[in-house]
């Protein structure tokens, strides 16, 4: 089990602009302060706007603050390129074609992951190799173990974004961020890609921050909800009283901070 007493990721007063001292200046991320402990799981959810994408870019190197710190396992990384915090992150995007190389065949794509240098030895791609690959592919009950010399480009979009989930929790990261993965798969194949997600944070102990516009997903999964608007936190709920929570106390609770009712359609109907 994780300690959670171990801050994976903090957040100390940070502030993003972008195109700052011109006419088009526009502040994105206001004063956001967090601490993500071990092992925690938090839920990501506000209207289009709200800063959710800004918050995972500035975690992962991809664009630098304003101003504030951002520390990654008590390391100061605030200044730190992307490229070098890779090995501690994982990310996966909306797009299933974003995670994986279309013009590779599964089993090629799997063997990118073991050398990603994250915590795995230079290795080849040999019989052993592909007997483990189909070991840990068969996780998905898709059937993809019978495929693995098929070219990516030949999946569904929903066996793309399973496949990526696979490859980057086998590259063993510290952090995962997750970014909308399921928001452009369809029903059935965004059930069983949130299912895997579970399956695989419970087994891992993963520290992991998801961005969703499903209400019922960001209640339903993980140990804490965050609630962002305007690129400000306004609510963060652990443990038990985010097990108690609803969509429509939520709503509420957004109401009552905010002081006007919350008009997001694509969250609300998701």
């Amino acid at each position: 089990m994780p300690d959670k007493n171990i801050v994976m990721i903090q957040l100390k007063n940070i502030n993003k602009t972008f195109n700052p001292e011109t006419p088009s200046e526009k502040q994105v991320i206001k004063d956001i302060c967090l601490d993500v402990k071990k092992g925690d799981f938090i839920t990501v959810i506000g209207s289009n706007g709200a800063g959710k994408s800004t918050l995972f870019n500035l975690i992962s190197g991809n664009i630098m603050p304003s101003s504030g710190k951002i520390l990654l396992g008590g390391e100061d990384v605030t200044k730190q390129p992307e490229y070098k915090r890779a090995s501690r992150i994982g990310r996966i995007f909306q797009d299933p074609l974003a995670g994986t190389a279309s013009n590779m065949t599964i089993e090629d794509n799997m063997m990118i992951t073991f050398k990603k240098g994250f915590k795995w030895p230079l290795i080849s791609l040999n019989r052993k190799m592909k007997n483990l690959f189909k070991e840990e592919i068969r996780q998905l009950d898709m059937e993809l173990e019978k495929r693995m010399q098929e070219n990516v480009s030949s999946l569904s979009g929903g066996q793309r974004q399973a496949l990526t989930l696979l490859m980057t929790v086998l590259s063993n990261p510290d952090i995962l961020l997750l970014d909308e993965h399921t928001a452009a798969l369809d029903p059935r194949n965004a059930a069983i890609v949130m299912e895997l997600t579970r399956k695989f944070i419970q087994e891992k102990h993963l520290t992991t921050l998801m961005v969703t516009h499903n209400m019922t997903h960001a209640i339903e999964f993980g140990n804490r909800l965050v609630m962002m608007d305007g690129g400000e936190i306004i609510i963060d709920i652990r443990e038990e009283e985010k097990a108690k929570l609803t969509v429509k106390r939520l709503i509420e609770m957004f109401g009552e901070i905010r002081k006007k009712e919350f008009e997001n359609d694509e969250v609300l109907l998701a």
